[in-house]
């Protein structure tokens, strides 16, 4: 079926004058012949597609401007390597001889990693949503050769799939109605693009919208923010509305789950603030309500579908919401905060003093900090990769890869691989059935068909009273089964690929996490807890020495050059360079790393990448001059991108919404206040008081969904609370009790001059 965005389209387009075809300063016939480009992409991702008959081509000046020459609209496909549904896509369709066909003779067909390009993501995502109720992955777009938006969808399926109305709805359907659209109505087509181009400069301009203010937008003082310690209140009541007091986790009902570890961590902190912001946000009783649903949540999550019970480490989402369908690739990223927020669960609800191996979530955090070092996730130049995917080859030898296949098992693989006894006492654990765990209505084609997805369904104790044996003897039977079952999928499976692309901000994530666990995991014994330190620093090492690179296209100071940070390394420094949330990011794993080793070098080097941050993405409210415009409003906080682009009608994105994760703008006036409280630095805590000003009326107004920027406010009306150590040799028990202490308010480590 003809989608209905395209419909109204076609309706809109009706009666208009024949195209006049756009100006072209190059004609086509001097254009060098088309070829597909994706091999001399560093993209994992993008390289796959080099052996398709698709003439991919990079998002670069030149495509755009053989798009003009041509007079062809372009195509835009937007994945990621990890993504089941985007494997699909391109074994089905860009291997298909008549889409590929289509697509080179009628448009400009460019191919994008979501994973290398977020802002790119981002922007589209949010523009398939306006125009279509639409977002996810793989993503279809297509645009004018202006690169001016007027179609997008999500997963479409291979050519001759039909709807339940028995219409085509397939991607070769949709590319040559936009073809149609095009050649007929061209003009028309170019005029509602441009109104759509401009609906999406206002959509992504959140913190830029109060124009007008710009030149006002410098703030001095916590008295200058609009937004209030009330706002948490009210963040936490709103976040209550979309709790799932029987799962846990948020949203509607029916709406797939994400784990979302920044407001699982804006709730857990809430309890480690000081009386001042507890009495003002409802007192121990509303505390108490935001923790407890953010534990159920952590809870309901470490037993569900959703974590991979044999290797560890959690999956993306879930498409029910129990957290037992999940979709089964494993994000780095997504690991690496799940990390530190499991720890901060763990250090919070401990009983008494001493932290024990058997508290709730112990085993979590050590599993997941294991996983973060183990081969399969940290390089041996130490730097750590982006994802594993959802698919894979069961056995060695196989020609077609499938979902999930890594982590399902068999009935019969339990009892062939553990021996009767101990199977019936792990399969009863892991909730393993003889026909599959997986319901029928959520199975249609039979994909798992006596296949389980393991989930924790009976606890230690139920095992004990039903087998009439110790509880400790339970606990010996679970992990040995859990071993040998880890040997026998390593040993009998294929490990699915990976996205081996050494992303700077992802690694900034992981360095937080694994230097924040290392002082819990030495309280327990636990064998790798001083790996952690190691692995962290060999992978800040990594990123300083192959991402932190000179800039040839500017001067920096004392006539040298400025130094910039590549967005991620594969096989040598890609060529696109990092975004802001990469140098937040890496600023704040930097930050606790030299808060785990008192290294001076991380704290030196946290700084220079802030200064590179604040030079090249803040908008700045001294540096406008003139009227203010959408690329640099004045405002105050970061920009997702420079101001410097391939195309003007590519939007500047400036956000403080937390999709899943914290938000840049968030995490950069959190490193600001850190910085500024260190160096004594008034100019960071200006600029961190200046980001949260610019998002004053989306804090107010929808503050639950930018609950990481205000967790900010508790900081900018109570300042951080510093940690001093006053000579070296208490700087390791000061050090050690810190690292044991849940994150709360901010706080940083100072050393007493």
């Amino acid at each position: 079926m003809m989608s209905a965005q395209l419909q109204q389209q076609q309706s809109a387009a009706d009666g208009a004058a024949p195209p006049a075809l756009g100006n072209q300063s190059l004609g086509s016939d001097e254009l060098p012949p088309v070829r597909n480009r994706a091999s001399e992409s560093k993209s994992p991702y993008v390289s796959l597609h080099a052996d398709t008959p698709v003439a991919w081509q990079p998002m670069s000046e030149e495509t755009l401007a053989r798009a003009k020459a041509e007079n062809k609209p372009i195509y835009m496909h937007i994945g990621f390597l990890a993504d089941h549904l985007c494997h699909i896509t391109t074994r089905d369709i860009f291997h298909n001889p008549t889409v590929a066909a289509f697509l080179n003779e009628h448009f400009v067909p460019i191919i994008v990693d979501r994973e290398e390009r977020p802002d790119l993501d981002a922007i589209y995502q949010n523009y398939s949503v306006a125009v279509n109720s639409i977002s996810g992955w793989p993503l279809h777009l297509f645009f004018t050769p202006d690169l001016e938006p007027f179609f997008a969808n999500a997963y479409l399926p291979a050519p001759g799939t039909v709807g339940e109305d028995g219409e085509a709805c397939d991607l070769l359907t949709i590319l040559q109605s936009n073809h149609r659209l095009w050649v007929e109505k061209e003009q028309k087509c170019r005029e509602e693009a441009a109104k759509e181009l401009e609906g999406l400069e206002k959509f992504v301009q959140e913190g830029a919208l109060p124009l007008a203010r710009a030149p006002n937008a410098t703030a001095t003082s916590d008295s200058d923010i609009e937004v209030d310690l009330d706002h948490v209140e009210l963040a936490v009541s709103r976040i209550a509305k979309l709790f799932d007091p029987v799962h846990g986790g948020f949203g509607q009902p029916g709406e797939p789950k994400f784990p979302n570890p920044a407001r699982l961590s804006f709730l857990l902190r809430l309890r480690e603030c000081p009386d001042t912001v507890r009495d003002v946000i409802g007192g121990d009783e509303d505390v108490e309500r935001a923790t407890k649903m953010a534990l159920q949540t952590l809870s309901k999550m470490k037993n569900s579908g959703l974590r991979d019970h044999i290797g560890e480490g959690f999956m993306r989402m879930s498409s029910t919401s129990d957290w037992n369908m999940p979709h089964f690739e494993k994000m780095v990223g997504d690991n690496a905060l799940l990390l530190g927020v499991y720890l901060d669960a763990w250090l919070g609800n401990r009983k008494g003093t001493q932290l024990t191996n058997q508290d709730e979530f112990a085993d979590v955090v050590l599993g997941l900090a294991d996983y973060l070092i183990s081969p399969a996730i940290q390089q041996e130049n130490g730097g750590f990769i982006s994802s594993e995917a959802a698919y894979s080859y069961y056995r060695k030898g196989e020609q077609h890869m499938t979902n999930g296949t890594f982590y399902l098992w068999t009935h019969r693989e339990f009892d062939e691989v553990l021996g009767p006894e101990a199977s019936n006492i792990a399969a009863a654990y892991w909730n393993v059935q003889e026909d599959g765990n997986v319901p029928q209505e959520r199975d249609p084609s039979d994909e798992f068909l006596n296949q389980n997805i393991l989930s924790a369904g009976n606890g230690v104790h139920e095992l004990s009273t039903q087998h009439g044996l110790p509880v400790e003897e339970i606990h010996r039977i679970i992990a040995s089964s859990k071993k040998k079952l880890l040997a026998h999928r390593d040993k009998e499976r294929v490990r699915p690929p990976r996205d081996t692309k050494i992303i700077a901000g992802v690694n900034g994530m992981v360095i937080s996490a694994l230097s924040r666990s290392q002082a819990a995991a030495e309280a327990v014994g636990h064998s790798k807890s001083a790996e952690y330190i190691k692995r962290a620093e060999k992978a800040a090492q990594f990123i300083f020495d192959s991402l932190w690179l000179n800039d040839i296209n500017t001067e920096g100071p004392n006539g040298g050059q400025h130094k910039v940070l590549h967005r991620y390394w594969n096989n040598g420094p890609s060529e696109t360079l990092a975004f802001a949330d990469d140098y937040a990011f890496l600023i704040e794993g930097l930050l606790d790393l030299y808060e785990a080793t008192l290294s001076k070098r991380w704290l030196n080097w946290a700084q220079d990448l802030q200064e590179a941050q604040n030079r090249l993405f803040y908008d700045s409210p001294s540096a406008v001059n003139g009227t203010p415009s959408r690329r640099a409003a004045g405002s105050g906080g970061f920009y997702s991108t420079e101001l410097q682009t391939i195309s003007s009608n590519i939007p500047r994105l400036k956000s403080a919404m937390d999709i899943l994760i914290p938000s840049v703008n968030a995490v950069s006036a959190s490193n600001l206040y850190r910085l500024g409280s260190i160096f004594a630095e008034q100019r960071y805590k200006q600029i961190a008081l200046e980001t949260i000003k610019a998002f004053d009326p989306e804090l107010m107004e929808h503050h639950w969904i930018h609950q990481s920027l205000l967790a900010n406010v508790i900081t900018a009306k109570l300042g951080v609370e510093e940690v001093r150590i006053e000579n070296q040799d208490l700087a390791q028990s000061q050090l050690a009790e810190l690292r044991l202490r849940a994150r709360g308010r901010a706080r940083v480590l100072v050393e007493a001059k």
